[in-house]
């Protein structure tokens, strides 16, 4: 532990990740735990291809765990896509012990995408970037194949989902709530970031 403050240095695989990840935290950690306080490095990005190769794992978590102020914990965050969530959430794990098992670290996997949570608290992002001021998520968001699609379909004509450009400000307005409620994989990554916290 740095100072009385955790510091979390995330892994993930996208450049939307890379971008909206850090500010997602900032804003959980205190709807987490009123006036909690937790160090957010900047996202390391490693492919998810690479992400499951021992070697390039490794080598990104010698990488953040190298940092200053020293990590206490490292969050990989990866899209399950159609493997399942708790296999590869468990087989990211195996991975990271076999260099650095002696680094805390929890690995989140969201089912199917990342956008999924978005979907969940859409609400959240009614009338935002132009989507609709009456949207509302889909009965079941991680059973949707192509959140970003289905964001897509939902915005203005002419414009697309774009993770890099859109996933940062969604970040910031989907219903935390709603989507711990109507997302399980979201959820789940809550209350690692709560333990993470301590």
């Amino acid at each position: 532990m740095n100072g009385s403050y955790p510091v979390i240095a995330p892994v993930v695989e996208g450049h939307g990740e890379e971008r909206a990840l850090q500010g997602l935290l900032h804003r959980l950690v205190p709807h987490l735990h009123e006036g909690a306080y937790a160090d957010i490095q900047q996202p390391y990005r490693l492919p998810r291809d690479r992400m499951l190769r021992p070697d390039h794992l490794a080598q990104a978590l010698t990488v953040v765990t190298a940092r200053r102020p020293s990590p206490t914990a490292v969050l990989v965050l990866l899209d399950a896509d159609d493997d399942c969530a708790v296999e590869l959430s468990a087989r990211v794990r195996d991975l990271a012990r076999e260099s650095h098992g002696h680094v805390p670290l929890t690995a989140i996997v969201a089912v199917r995408e990342f956008e999924a949570w978005f979907l969940a608290g859409a609400s959240g992002l009614a009338g935002h970037m132009g989507l609709p001021h009456d949207l509302v998520p889909p009965p079941d968001p991680e059973a949707v194949r192509g959140a970003k699609e289905w964001l897509s379909d939902r915005m203005p004509p002419g414009i697309t989902y774009r993770p890099p450009a859109h996933q940062p400000s969604f970040a910031q307005r989907f219903d935390l709530e709603a989507a711990r409620a109507g997302a399980p994989s979201f959820d789940k990554f809550c209350r690692e970031v709560a333990r993470l916290l301590g």
